[in-house]
């Protein structure tokens, strides 16, 4: 397909633009926040698992860069707002232009690029946990840096740039296990680009793989593992111990069910209704004698359209570039095991998928306007309206909803016995 382009110097003014107002949104009321109940657990964990190793007891059961970077960032930046939620807001940034410049090498189109960037931006259930200490934004912001790496080595053979994906890929592995998914997807992407590359010879071939595979498989887990430092040293436990806590940890993650039974009334837990209702993660905390409520909502003009694009170019499949082939391959293989899972996955996990579906979203707006001859007003009024949707969502994802117009959605959100 051939590529729609806009001037560099346009679009990368574009994507420093919008990553200028995704800070503002993340940043903005930062400090009026309270630490939620989720926070005061990182927090504490990440002291426990850095001076003892101790893996903690709320979230035991997830992989540990959380902690490193959590008591690192304190340590430095002082336990305030800013300090200990420091990674998330870094990673919560960095992902929105991310965003673009890998939809751009996928879509082939900078402006869809751009409109991808725009849905990343905006995105309320984003916003909220950029804002908290936790480390759901880890992976956007991992796997969208691993994939960018990757697809920059393909274009430029700079083995460098396989390493840094490969060492990135392990730290978004360190922080959830939902990276490996696209981490395979890519390493597979990779190993079809040099088996239908031309002009290698079979030894040139097998060489490129096996360097793949050293810098796709060995090197992530390699990094995987050294985040279990403290562990290891603090606690004198070894590789074998190591992977017996591997296990029990895999198994719990397939049952969890949370560790606070209210929440399960209130928050969306069913990944089957991500991109078919707007749904939307709560968190519940004090600000002095004031309740705050922070409550992070799907965007309807973005989400609900992922199933109806995904669907669009599962129809023109066999039209496709291996481009677009492969971010069907990133939603479906990241989307899918949450709907078949029977563990409770609220809609912050999702966001290990909204990336993908942003994408594809923006991918298929920009296909079917391409031809039109009012464009511009069509995308015009459809970002005016993701606009205006974005901005009562962004009050109540900053804790600005509480006691104003907004009350009766925080109400579907209030535990049943307070109702």
């Amino acid at each position: 397909m051939k590529e729609e382009k806009i001037a560099p110097r346009l679009f990368f003014a574009i994507l420093s633009f919008l990553t200028i107002i995704g800070a503002v949104l993340r940043i903005y009321w930062l400090a009026d926040t309270q630490p939620t109940g989720d926070e005061y657990y990182t927090i504490a964990e990440a002291f426990d698992y850095m001076v003892r190793g101790h893996y903690g007891l709320e979230m035991w059961h997830h992989p540990k860069l959380r902690n490193i970077l959590v008591f690192l960032a304190i340590k430095f930046f002082g336990t305030n707002a800013e300090g200990f939620r420091l990674a998330s807001i870094v990673f919560g940034i960095l992902t929105i232009p991310l965003t673009g410049l890998v939809a751009k090498r996928l879509t082939r189109s900078d402006a869809a690029a751009l409109l991808a960037t725009l849905f990343m931006t905006l995105d309320a259930i984003h916003i909220e946990l950029s804002r908290q200490a936790i480390q759901e934004v880890y992976m956007p912001f991992f796997l969208l840096l691993g994939i960018y790496l990757a697809l920059r080595y393909k274009e430029h053979h700079n083995d460098i740039l396989l390493v840094l994906s490969g060492v990135v890929f392990g730290l978004g592995l360190a922080s959830k296990w939902n990276v490996a998914i696209p981490l395979i997807l890519t390493l597979m992407f990779l190993a079809y680009l040099i088996l239908k590359q031309g002009g290698l010879t079979a030894f040139e071939r097998s060489t490129e793989l096996l360097f793949l595979f050293a810098t796709m498989a060995v090197l992530p887990l390699t990094v995987y593992i050294l985040t279990y430092y403290p562990w290891l040293i603090h606690r004198g436990y070894d590789l074998g111990e190591w992977f017996t806590t591997q296990k029990i940890m895999f198994a719990e993650n397939l049952v969890h069910q949370g560790a606070n039974p209210e929440m399960l009334q209130v928050q969306d837990h069913t990944p089957l209704l991500w991109f078919v209702r707007p749904v939307g993660f709560a968190d519940f905390l004090m600000n002095g004698n004031e309740p705050v409520v922070v409550l992070g909502v799907s965007n309807p003009f973005v989400w609900l359209l992922t199933l109806p694009a995904i669907g669009y170019l599962m129809l023109q499949v066999r039209k496709l570039d291996r481009q677009h082939l492969f971010i069907l391959a990133l939603f479906w293989c990241s989307y899918l095991p949450f709907v078949l899972s029977r563990r409770l996955t609220g809609a912050n996990t999702a966001l290990t998928v909204t990336p993908f579906a942003f994408i594809a979203v923006a991918s298929v707006i920009m296909k079917l306007l391409k031809e039109k001859p009012h464009r511009n007003y069509y995308v015009s009024v459809y970002i005016s309206l993701v606009f205006l949707t974005a901005l009562p969502l962004y009050l109540l994802a900053v804790g600005k909803g509480y006691g104003t117009i907004l009350q009766p959605i925080l109400e579907l959100y209030r535990p049943m016995h307070e109702r």
